[in-house]
């Protein structure tokens, strides 16, 4: 849908970061979520200092985090800028440390709100294929794009929203 059509507060319903006002949303698994560039990080603080804190909000602990920091920030290509403050970080360098720190640990449920539109295409080609390999272990991918490339490459099924309402739900294509 377009811009204002509902699609960033469905899933911010879907994860709980926003509560209905009638009916509930029922999920089952663990959830992760890229709702904005950066939400959860401390601009004041470093990225690394962010994978910890970030981190202890989705429910990795630090004795976990230390096992995969290295590999985070190595997906996130950002070894030269771990220790410089979040809010130095461009947002293509951001979305990296949050899209890599979410994936870190497989989830059953991965929600992204348009987090691969920031970014190279590189980038953007190391996100689809970690997401494509979840996709085919068997986690549940809910993403939110205005790509119609990215969203035939991602997704088996699309729901067009329209001023809040459903347009039309089927077959991505």
């Amino acid at each position: 849908g377009a811009n204002g059509a509902g699609k960033s507060t469905l899933l911010k319903l879907v994860t709980g970061s926003l509560q209905p006002s009638t009916g509930a949303v029922v999920r089952n698994g663990r959830l992760t979520a890229i709702l904005e560039l950066g939400a959860g990080f401390h601009p004041e603080f470093t990225g690394r200092e962010n994978l910890y804190f970030g981190g202890a909000l989705i429910g990795i602990d630090a004795e976990h985090m230390r096992r995969l920091e290295a590999e985070i920030i190595a997906f996130a290509e950002l070894e030269a800028a771990i220790d410089r403050p979040v809010k130095s970080y461009s947002s293509g360098m951001t979305v990296r440390l949050a899209f890599a720190l979410v994936t870190a640990v497989e989830p059953e449920i991965l929600i992204i709100d348009e987090a691969l539109a920031v970014g190279d295409q590189h980038f953007q080609k190391k996100c689809i294929e970690r997401i494509d390999a979840f996709r085919r272990g068997g986690c549940t991918i809910l993403f939110c794009s205005h790509s119609q490339y990215h969203i035939r490459q991602l997704c088996d099924a699309a729901l067009w929203l329209d001023q809040g309402r459903v347009r039309s739900f089927g077959p991505t294509d």
